[in-house]
């Protein structure tokens, strides 16, 4: 089995009075795909009120996708089905969840997978 780190932003000031940072274990030949999914069905990314909150996924400090409240399901800039344990090599498992408010999550993801800087959050 495989340790993943996950920890992402505060969505509000009260937000932020106890760590985010959990960790979820999982199959070393899971899928970046696979990942994700789990993070979601775990209720661990809040919903926001509106129902468009915007995530960018971040690992090892570079975005990797943006997860979108309203969509089914993640965009990702590297392969969904790479495998976990390859993905990540000899670097700790990894993965932070920037909260990029109510940010078109089509245009920033379109930033990201140019290798642009994500467009303004506000």
């Amino acid at each position: 089995m495989l340790e993943v780190a996950i920890d992402r932003d505060s969505v509000h000031a009260g937000d932020d009075l106890e760590s985010h940072a959990t960790s979820i274990t999982l199959d070393p030949s899971a899928t970046l795909r696979a990942l994700i999914k789990v993070i979601q069905g775990m209720g661990y990314l809040p919903g926001i009120n509106g129902g468009k909150a915007t995530w960018i996924i971040c690992s090892s400090g570079k975005p990797i996708g943006v997860l979108a409240q309203q969509w089914p399901e993640p965009k990702l800039t590297t392969p969904p089905e790479s495998i976990v344990d390859q993905y990540f090599g000899n670097t700790e498992p990894r993965l932070l969840f920037r909260y990029w408010c109510q940010a078109d999550p089509d245009q920033v993801f379109l930033q990201l997978k140019a290798g642009n800087e994500p467009p303004s959050r506000f």
